[in-house]
């Protein structure tokens, strides 16, 4: 289990990153079927609630506890009209 601020990097892929939300379980990376992790992405995983934000991307997928973390989308603001 990692804790809130620590960095996590993956032997095997240039992927970095910081952890701002501990879950239970680890967080481990995965070979993917070509996806891309993004700088800049928030990833969660729905059954721990864990988060991490991607600070070196690379190729592959993250996983914890066992569960596919996936990508969150921007919270959607009002407009200023």
């Amino acid at each position: 289990m990692a804790n809130a601020g620590e960095r996590l990097s993956f032997d095997g892929t240039t992927l970095e990153v910081v952890v701002t939300k501990p879950g239970d379980g680890d967080i481990t990376w995965a070979t993917g079927d070509g996806a891309k992790l993004q700088i800049g992405k928030r990833y969660q995983c729905e059954a721990s609630g864990a988060e991490v934000l991607v600070t070196k991307p690379g190729d592959g997928a993250l996983e914890c506890a066992g569960n596919a973390m996936v990508m969150q989308e921007p919270k959607k603001t009002k407009s200023a009209d």
